[in-house]
């Protein structure tokens, strides 16, 4: 499936407008990145928020989808934690999306920089359009598990715009 314009078949409303943040140091992030780009109905601008992002830029989107992966102990890349420590813009009329790259196999419990992200979201007033995704990125990465949430975005997409 390609990316389609930022609007939906029979759509009324004016386009859809998102943005992609990510953060990634080995590059994994980074493909993930590429294949979500290639599978999402919307066509969002992508952002490395190593390379600085402008808030204003983001203050005008609909959409923000957030992908990083996770380090240690519930740890955020570096770059994603600045960004995040400087992101102040008020989100009450915008949707978020989070998805996160780690080692998850074999943790019984809840694991991963997503409640982080998550947390900082919500206190911008955000509305998460989605279930989130923690994808075990080791010891290889579960394309067909990004696949299966790929849809489910793409299906909540199309339920709320």
């Amino acid at each position: 499936m390609s990316p389609q314009p930022s609007s939906f078949p029979g759509q009324k409303n004016p386009p859809l407008k998102a943005a992609l943040l990510y953060s990634s140091q080995h590059g994994k992030t980074r493909k993930v990145v590429a294949q979500v780009v290639k599978q999402l109905w919307i066509a969002p601008d992508v952002f490395d928020v190593a390379n600085g992002v402008d808030h204003t830029t983001l203050a005008a989107c609909d959409l923000l989808l957030f992908f990083t992966p996770t380090y240690g102990d519930e740890e955020l890349h570096e770059d994603m934690e600045n960004f995040l420590a400087n992101f102040n813009v008020n989100l009450s009329t915008r949707c978020f999306v989070i998805c996160e790259l780690g080692n998850y196999y074999g943790y019984d419990f809840a694991f991963g920089a997503m409640p982080i992200l998550r947390r900082r979201l919500l206190e911008l007033n955000g509305t998460e359009l989605c279930t989130p995704l923690s994808l075990d990125s080791l010891p290889k990465l579960n394309w067909a598990h990004l696949t299966r949430w790929i849809d489910h975005v793409n299906q909540a997409l199309h339920e709320r715009f």
